[in-house]
């Protein structure tokens, strides 16, 4: 664990009595949260801070001679989804706290996560799996999914997923599922096969994941050349350190951090927030199929935002950029126009759309989305140059 624990101190003075705003305390994923003053808020996330670093410091050698390493695995993944929740409470207030506060919560919630991270590294380091594609039967192959016929490739999913299970989080319990660590993979949920659990999806390189369902939170980690389709997520998507990836879902809020080369085709109820992160396009949702309505209405999610028409609007396209305080408009990200979008995807079956097309996925969206990328930056060019001039004229 990291030496210094970061500290969070208030950068505004004093908070305001009751009248202050209220800012959302952790709950359940897609459920309501109790509202709490920022003085509140700052004292639960301190106190579940400390209790983190707390039971992550009695994690040691002998916690391994008695339990043996998975033991020590689901010991630090319980810490996880500690974190993750305490990171979903966080993302609910962050848009109501001041920025010097947002950056420390987000400080501490990163140092957390690398504490937990170099533990498991300590302690016991996950194997590295190889995974390689499996000649298509005639039949029309397999998808990696805990649903499909077993086979070699399924084995290796079932050692690196762990099956859904329930997990308490400071006395809140909710049920979680990990797809980590595959390649050139697809992999499917059908309508209920989720339903409600927050899903995380970490170390996917050249993977289509397809979850036509409801889920609780969405949190994607180190994913290269993937393409995701999700239904609706009830609370948060986050996104960190990201690549060449193309993201369809409805959700009442996305943060992305560290990320680059990125079309986001979504519905939200906020505006999203970026983070240390470049190229990255924004286009109104598009998704289709047969439940995608339940889903959206048991997820509050609202009406969905609607791809025609010459200048679609909605919260999806109110992005704030952490990471630029000028006038001019950031260059790190655009709203795609209409003559580069896609056309709307109508999909039916989860499993056959994830396996029907090459993998890793083509992703035709991303040589769109370069030519919005190249016109802001060369307008930026363009602005900056005219600056230097204009200072160097006599």
């Amino acid at each position: 664990m990291a030496s210094n624990q970061i500290v969070l101190a208030r950068a505004d003075g004093e908070v305001e009595g009751p009248e202050a705003e209220t800012l959302a305390a952790p709950a359940e994923s897609g459920g309501e949260a109790p509202d709490l003053t920022k003085e509140e808020f700052f004292s639960t996330f301190r106190m579940e801070q400390k209790s983190i670093q707390e039971d992550l410091s009695k994690i040691g050698g002998t916690t391994c001679e008695a339990k043996g390493t998975e033991g020590v695995h689901g010991s630090l993944d319980a810490l996880l989804a500690k974190v993750q929740a305490l990171e979903d409470s966080f993302t609910r207030a962050a848009h109501l706290l001041p920025a010097y506060d947002v950056q420390q919560y987000r400080a501490a919630l990163k140092e957390l996560m690398a504490d937990i991270a170099a533990r498991r590294e300590q302690l016991a380091p996950r194997r590295k799996f190889q995974f390689k594609r499996r000649p298509p039967a005639s039949s029309g192959g397999a998808v990696a999914s805990t649903a499909s016929v077993p086979g070699p490739s399924l084995e290796h999913e079932r050692e690196r997923v762990p099956r859904p299970g329930v997990i308490a989080v400071s006395g809140i319990t909710s049920t979680s599922e990990v797809i980590e660590g595959l390649c050139n993979e697809g992999i499917a949920r059908c309508s209920g096969e989720l339903a409600g659990q927050d899903v995380t999806l970490r170390e996917l390189d050249g993977c289509r994941v397809v979850l036509l369902d409801r889920v609780g939170a969405l949190h994607c980690h180190e994913l290269r050349g993937c393409e995701i389709y999700v239904g609706a997520v009830a609370s948060s998507v986050l996104i960190y350190s990201c690549s060449n990836c193309v993201f369809t879902f409805a959700s009442k809020q996305l943060r992305l951090h560290d990320s680059e080369a990125i079309l986001l085709n979504l519905h939200t109820l906020s505006g999203p927030v970026i983070e240390h992160s470049k190229r990255i396009a924004f286009a109104p949702h598009d998704l289709v199929y047969p439940s995608i309505q339940e889903h959206v209405s048991a997820a509050a999610l609202g009406t969905l935002s609607q791809s025609s028409g010459p200048d679609p609007v909605g919260p999806w396209a109110d992005v704030q950029d952490f990471n630029w305080h000028k006038r001019q408009a950031s260059p790190n990200w655009c709203l795609l126009p209409q003559h580069l979008r896609r056309s709307p995807v109508n999909l039916e079956h989860a499993r056959e759309v994830a396996i029907s097309d090459p993998l890793p996925p083509k992703l035709k969206e991303l040589e769109q989305c370069k030519e919005c990328w190249e016109a802001v930056e060369a307008g930026l060019a363009k602005k900056s140059h005219a600056v230097v001039q204009e200072r160097a004229a006599p």
